[in-house]
């Protein structure tokens, strides 16, 4: 596997005014979020595999964490609760919804991009619908790519074990709907598994 999702936005697609004024001051946003690449590169890797993807769905994959940011969220237990844990998870991508549409709305989105881009970050654990996948694909490709070092993190600091960070890597990679992402979910799973062994052997 050779092909590597470019940074940025592709320079050869047109973008209305409306995303082109707010796309800045969302890389703004993400800046000081603990896993601002893992988002910058969800949305690279979304445009890879969908490079006509719609507007929403490129802000979706910016945002879609970022109820994280915001103090109070649902807790994810590491060590105890599994990852795929489906009330935990529905919470954290419905209240990422809510922020990331709140944030749209007080910096003058239309009302039709703040009501598209909700279900897709709704979606990005389970995906379900053509637009959950291509996300949901997307945020575990970044993810695999970039948080290797996160995961093995985890296991440093006694957060859960080597085998819990292990499920983790291995769930980003199943989890993925859309086939033609899978290759890229194996490549960058072989990689962080390797972190992980070299971090924690």
């Amino acid at each position: 596997m050779t092909a590597i999702a470019p940074r940025g936005l592709p320079a050869d697609r047109r973008f209305s005014d409306e995303f082109l004024r707010l796309w800045p001051l969302i890389q703004t946003w993400i800046e000081p979020y603990y896993d601002g690449e893992h988002m910058r590169r969800a949305a690279d890797w979304l445009l890879f595999l969908a490079p006509n993807a719609p507007e929403h769905l490129v802000i979706a994959a910016a945002t879609h964490d970022l109820e994280r940011s915001v103090p109070g969220g649902p807790i994810l237990d590491k060590a105890n609760m599994a990852w795929d844990d489906r009330v935990y998870n529905d919470a954290h991508a419905s209240r990422s919804a809510v922020v990331v549409s709140e944030w749209l709305v007080s910096h003058g989105a239309s009302p039709e991009l703040v009501a598209a881009v909700q279900q897709p970050i709704r979606e990005h654990e389970f995906g379900g619908s053509l637009e959950g996948d291509v996300m949901q694909a997307a945020d575990s490709i970044s993810f695999l790519e970039v948080n290797g070092g996160l995961v093995s993190g985890w296991v440093l600091k006694g957060e859960c074990t080597k085998a819990k960070s292990r499920e983790k890597l291995d769930w980003m990679r199943d989890r993925v709907r859309l086939e033609r992402a899978r290759p890229f979910a194996d490549h960058f799973h072989a990689e962080s598994i390797a972190e992980l062994e070299r971090a924690t052997s």
